[in-house]
């Protein structure tokens, strides 16, 4: 009987207005969140064709997308013909779904599922800030962007988020949702107050435990067998009580295992590593950072966007350190951002690592095994890949710059089209942050 490799499980995660996967078309933007969206319904569409169908070759299990649903991109009818697509592929297409704020399930548009049309409706039913005023967010990345914060102690409000997770489920078949109760702030109201018993942060994890039990509930209700992801917008290295919670990609507190207790039955526990790992690595992840017990665990990083350092950057190394330590403290899913298209080197060999990093060919995560048996063949041979690696970490040190980008190019000119065409694409990204600034006076 085979080993079963570490890793299970891979994800895509991804937000509609930064996924550019339909080269050539106008209104993508490099990052945000809750952006408004400027591209086409069919751009949507192709994009996440071509996402969805790329998955379903390289051994990528889902796709999560925050603003599957608005008006502006087609609404119900686009997500059934990217069902279809992910069916045929054999990959889940899950829905980035806000409960108490990032929108509710149906982002943007005249639907009453949305939840600041919810809201609007039922303005008593906002959440407060410590002054009484409206929680409402601006993102402010790509313009204003509003995120309207319902009250999770409100019975109406948490009836809300579970019909709206029905009626989902029995409009498409979707193939699950990653459920979020909100990390830009908590209600304050003397209801929820009164309920909580521990700090928060920009987030609560007693908000958590009260909301996705109901939420799990109603999904499964709709679809038993859809997967229910629960962010905790934390690491799982404990820390030590404070006055203060852990905020955003921090440590989990000793009350969060009581809130994981009461997370769904068979839902996958999110966790989110950046600071724990290269290359920032501010923070030290401990043995005692193991996954939580008895559930599917999820680890998620930004590399490859300006959420983490730059978009598209090449980070396999910093991949398989991720997955490796994860492995290590009993993780079987990956999570990474899925926005960039693989024409662009970086993010392609980025995704190819996800898939092959824990899998049967590659069980212990080992860079050098990727770079032999998959990279390889792509850049031109193994010294090749190694030395493609080590001219993108110049990055870093941009008086090597010059020097880097005449061994690039002199490379690029020695290969084959295909693997030309990748490190002509380290030239032109490498090029870019040489390329000087206009003076301050022009």
């Amino acid at each position: 009987m085979k080993a079963e490799p570490p890793i299970r499980t891979r994800m895509f995660w991804t937000w509609d207005h930064s996924t550019e996967w339909a080269l050539n078309r106008p209104g993508a933007q490099t990052m945000g969140a809750s952006n408004h969206y400027g591209r086409s319904t069919e751009a949507f569409v192709q994009d996440y064709t071509n996402l969805l169908t790329w998955c379903g070759r390289h051994g990528v299990d889902a796709v999560v997308v925050w603003g599957l649903l608005r008006d502006c991109h087609g609404g119900v009818e686009s997500v059934k013909r990217l069902c279809e697509v992910a069916a045929r592929s054999g990959v889940r297409l899950l829905c980035g779904v806000g409960l108490n704020a990032y929108g509710g399930v149906y982002y943007e548009g005249g639907s009453p599922y949305g939840l600041e049309n919810h809201l609007a409706k039922h303005p008593e039913l906002y959440a407060v800030d410590a002054s009484g005023n409206r929680m409402v967010f601006n993102f402010g990345i790509a313009g204003p962007r509003l995120s309207h914060h319902a009250c999770p102690s409100r019975r109406e409000n948490r009836e809300f988020a579970a019909e709206s997770l029905q009626w989902l489920f029995r409009s498409a078949p979707i193939g699950g949702a990653q459920i979020e109760s909100g990390d830009t702030g908590v209600c304050q109201c003397k209801q929820c107050r009164d309920r909580r018993q521990h700090p928060s942060s920009g987030f609560s994890w007693e908000d958590m435990a009260l909301m996705y039990p109901l939420a799990g509930d109603a999904i499964s209700a709709a679809s038993k067998d859809a997967w229910i992801i629960c962010e905790t917008y934390s690491h799982p290295e404990p820390v030590e009580a404070t006055a203060q919670a852990p905020g955003f990609g921090e440590g989990k507190p000793a009350w969060a295992d009581a809130a994981i207790s009461r997370f769904p039955c068979g839902a996958f526990v999110q966790w989110v590593c950046d600071r724990w790992v290269k290359p920032k690595g501010d923070l030290k992840w401990t043995e005692a950072g193991k996954a939580a017990v008895g559930r599917r665990n999820i680890m998620r990083a930004h590399f490859g966007t300006y959420w983490g350092r730059y978009r598209g950057e090449l980070a396999v190394d910093w991949i398989a350190g991720m997955v490796r330590a994860s492995v290590s403290h009993g993780f079987d899913t990956i999570s990474l951002f899925g926005e960039v298209s693989p024409f662009h080197a970086g993010a392609e060999l980025n995704y190819l690592a996800l898939a092959d990093y824990g899998s049967v060919g590659n069980p212990g995560a080992e860079l050098d095994r990727f770079l032999t048996r998959v990279a390889a063949p792509m850049l031109g041979g193994t010294q090749a890949a190694r030395e493609f690696l080590r001219l993108a970490r110049t990055l870093d040190d941009r008086g090597r710059l010059p020097a880097a980008l005449v061994a690039v190019r002199r490379r690029a000119a020695s290969l084959p089209a295909e693997p030309a065409r990748r490190w002509t694409w380290l030239a032109n990204y490498l090029a870019s942050f040489a390329y000087p600034e206009p003076p301050g006076d022009a």
